[in-house]
Formats: C-alpha cells, sequence, structure tokens
C-alpha cells in the first residue's frame, strides 16, 4: 500500500507574494487548521475550568466589576455623565460587555500563538489553528456575555427592538473583528518580544477612557473632537443602541470601519502566514 502524504514546505524563499495565492493557500489549508484549532479549543476549555473554582464566571467578572464601580460612583454623585437615553446600569454593563469583547479579541492571536511557541518550533503544523483555536474560545466567553446581557435587560425592563436586535450580532462581531485583526498583525512580532503584548494590556484601560462605554458621547470638548479617530467609539455606540432600541447617530461609519476590519483581518492572515516561518527561524537561532 502506497501512503501519499501532503509535504508541506514553510520558507521565506517559498512565500508567493500574491495576496489571492496566499489567500487560496490558506483556504485549502483551512480544514486541518480547524481540526486542530478545535483540538486545542478542547485542552484550554477543560485546563482552563476544570481548575477554576469561578470558571465560566472569570467571562463575567471583568465587565461586571467595572460595571459596579462605576454604577456605584455614580449614584453617589463622585462622577457625573451626560445623559444616556436609557438606564445608566443598561448602558454601562452594555458597553463594559462590548469593551470585554474587544479587549479579549485583540489579546486572543497573541496568546494563542505565545502559548504554543514551543509547538510551532517543533512540530510543522497548519499556524492558522492556533487562531482559530483562539476564535473558538473568544466565541465562547461572548456566548456567555451576550446570554447574560439578556438577562440584564430583562431584569431592567429595557424596551428592544426586533431590527435591531437581528443587527446586534453584526456590531458585536464587527467589535470583535476590530480586535482580532489589530492583534493578528501584531502576533508575530509579540512572539518576539512580550513588550507587545505587555504595552496592549497597558494601553487597554487609557484607550477604554477615551471610548464611550462608561458615558455617552460628548457633544463638545476635546473628547468629542477625538471621537471621529476613535473606530471603537462608533463599533461600541452603534452596537449598544442596536441592543437598546436607541437612534444611530452615524450608522456609515459603522459600516466604514467594519469594512476596513474586514481587509485589515485579511492582510493580517497573510502577513501572519507569511512571518511566522521567519520568527520561528530566528527564535531557533
Amino acid at each position: 500500500m502506497t501512503i501519499h502524504e501532503k509535504i508541506t514546505v514553510y520558507s521565506t524563499g517559498a512565500s508567493s507574494r500574491s495576496i489571492v495565492k496566499n489567500l487560496r493557500a490558506i483556504a485549502q489549508d483551512l480544514p486541518r487548521a480547524h481540526e486542530l484549532g478545535l483540538r486545542l479549543f478542547k485542552r484550554n476549555f477543560k485546563a482552563a475550568y476544570q481548575q477554576s473554582l469561578l470558571g465560566f464566571g472569570w467571562a463575567l467578572l471583568p465587565p461586571f466589576l467595572t460595571a459596579a464601580l462605576w454604577i456605584f460612583l455614580r449614584s453617589n454623585g463622585v462622577m457625573h455623565t451626560n445623559v444616556t437615553g436609557i438606564s445608566y446600569p443598561v448602558f454601562v454593563l452594555t458597553g463594559t460587555m462590548l469593551w470585554q469583547i474587544f479587549n479579549e479579541s485583540i489579546l486572543s492571536p497573541i496568546n494563542s500563538v505565545t502559548q504554543n511557541k514551543a509547538m510551532l518550533a517543533k512540530i510543522n503544523i497548519p499556524r492558522e489553528g492556533l487562531l482559530i483555536s483562539g476564535i473558538y474560545d473568544l466565541a465562547f466567553n461572548s456566548a456567555i456575555k451576550v446570554a447574560v446581557l439578556a438577562l440584564v435587560l430583562v431584569v431592567f425592563r429595557q424596551p428592544v427592538e426586533l431590527s435591531g436586535l437581528c443587527l446586534a450580532p453584526i456590531g458585536i462581531l464587527a467589535t470583535a473583528l476590530a480586535g482580532f485583526s489589530i492583534g493578528l498583525v501584531l502576533s508575530p512580532v509579540g512572539m518576539l518580544y512580550q513588550d507587545i503584548g505587555r504595552t496592549i494590556l497597558a494601553g487597554l484601560p487609557f484607550l477604554m477612557y477615551l471610548t464611550p462605554v462608561v458615558y455617552n458621547t460628548p457633544k463638545s470638548g476635546l473628547i468629542s473632537q477625538l471621537m471621529p479617530y476613535n473606530p471603537l467609539a462608533s463599533l461600541i455606540t452603534t452596537t449598544r443602541n442596536w441592543i437598546t432600541a436607541q437612534p444611530i447617530p452615524d450608522p456609515a461609519t459603522f459600516w466604514i470601519y467594519t469594512v476596513v476590519f474586514s481587509l485589515l483581518f485579511l492582510l493580517g492572515l497573510i502577513l501572519f502566514r507569511l512571518s511566522i516561518p521567519m520568527v520561528i527561524e530566528r527564535m531557533g537561532s
């Protein structure tokens, strides 16, 4: 019996500069990558939740603590926010849930590849499988947040509209795509330098305060002038307004940023595929 085994050679010289050819190669490797990603997700899932007292609670603890802090500060007059149009607990819980999805999505590609650097160096595996593992983990945690957010809407009797609820998944996906595409572009460098991950962790809280997560977009001042240049302001505000049946201030900007991050995601996939062999070679030298 003759066994035919597919051999893939990764080298800097063999890497094609054609975007279409690289995307086609990624699509051809997708079945093998998906199988690897699913196995890694199951392994990480068992390791993360079987040895944890809170289990799924870790997916909810950060946004709930952040929301609880801001609700406490606002209710005690320590800080003041402009009119939100809806109950402030619903406003801030929705915002922090969406922000946590972005937070986890930008760290997902970097964490996935750095945690498996030894495997990448020793075994010839479809590298995209590591990204798929991170996507599965992100989707699972996001589903928990969405389920709890639905309960919050019921408890606070927040009016909703069917059209908005149908569009809300697109907004959630666009928010996650924004973070994942940025993390994907940075992941090869993040494998070589831990400073990348640490810089992201240090910068995310600062970026949150420049994004209308716990406050509504101001009408005047420096922050209002910076908002048009912050894509997360459009993504989070639009998604929250869809969920809570509020008017959409600038839907065109949301769709523009969604297309931009979709293209960045495709570019990130190509850069990831071309750069990982060189990163592995440098790690081994």
